[in-house]
């Protein structure tokens, strides 16, 4: 019998087979499921004749829903949170409901299995010592990973792969890339090489299909060229100051920031 708590399940990427034998125990076992979309997760849970009440819990009804989770563990019931693919909690607000369980005295327990950010990684043939798993791929948020001298993780769509490697390129442009694409399912690739080359790949490819994890490795150690430099400086001073653009080119290739600044003001006497 299973104590009352929160179970936090790691539930299949892609391929059915993957879920663990406790995940599957436990989930025959509780009094209610919690996932993101039921819509999803019953196709999940019908696979393996799973039939419990379930609870839809996402961004805009936590606030709602995470009290009457806290009242039906306090009561005694067994909850399994899940959610639609991978381990709950990365990239969704299933930790605010784990706070609350602590400080409320309540049991936690993680079944651990599938993670999009480590199959991601392990697939991508990039450094694992060391690795930042940076959410999904936002321009903005691009600077405050510039200088972080590890493999980067992000998640993407196909939808918009294109656009973010051109985009990442001038942010990263001294570090190789894999995309990760369609994890654990029939048509699961991995491409590697330069954003210059993938962008030309995926141009080539045309429309694309399912989920990306994108890999960055650690920026290079090779001597950077000053015509690398300024032909970098030149791109992104198109579009940014040149404060920013001095921060950007620096975080690309990994160099003081003074040097990038002093070069650009060179550049700006050309003019």
């Amino acid at each position: 019998m299973l104590k009352a708590g929160l179970y936090i399940i790691a539930t299949p990427i892609g391929n059915l087979s993957d879920i663990t034998l406790r995940a599957l125990e436990t989930l025959k076992a509780c009094d209610v499921i919690v996932c993101e979309d039921t819509r999803v997760s019953v196709k999940l849970l019908s696979a393996y004749h799973i039939h419990k009440p379930l609870l839809s819990y996402h961004d805009y009804n936590a606030e709602q829903v995470r009290p009457q989770l806290l009242s039906k563990i306090a009561q005694g019931q067994v909850v399994a949170l899940i959610s639609d693919a991978g381990t709950p909690l990365i990239s969704d607000p299933g930790y605010k409901l784990v706070r609350a369980c602590y400080e409320k005295g309540l049991y936690v327990t993680c079944l651990p299995g599938p993670s999009a950010v480590v199959a991601g990684l392990v697939l991508s043939g990039m450094p694992t010592d060391r690795f930042v798993f940076a959410g999904f791929a936002d321009k903005k948020k691009y600077l405050e990973f510039a200088h972080l001298d590890m493999t980067l993780i992000f998640f993407e769509s196909t939808q918009r792969l294109k656009a973010t490697l051109a985009t990442m390129a001038e942010v990263f442009s001294n570090r190789e890339v894999a995309v990760v694409r369609e994890i654990t399912k029939l048509f699961e690739e991995v491409y590697q090489g330069t954003f210059a080359e993938l962008i030309q790949h995926y141009e080539r490819i045309g429309t694309l299909k399912g989920e990306v994890v994108l890999v960055l490795s650690p920026p290079s150690s090779v001597e950077v060229r000053t015509i690398d430099i300024d032909t970098a400086l030149r791109q992104v001073l198109k579009t940014h100051s040149i404060r920013d653009a001095c921060t950007l080119v620096a975080g690309s290739f990994h160099m003081p920031r003074k040097q990038v600044y002093q070069r650009a003001l060179e550049l700006s006497k050309e003019k």
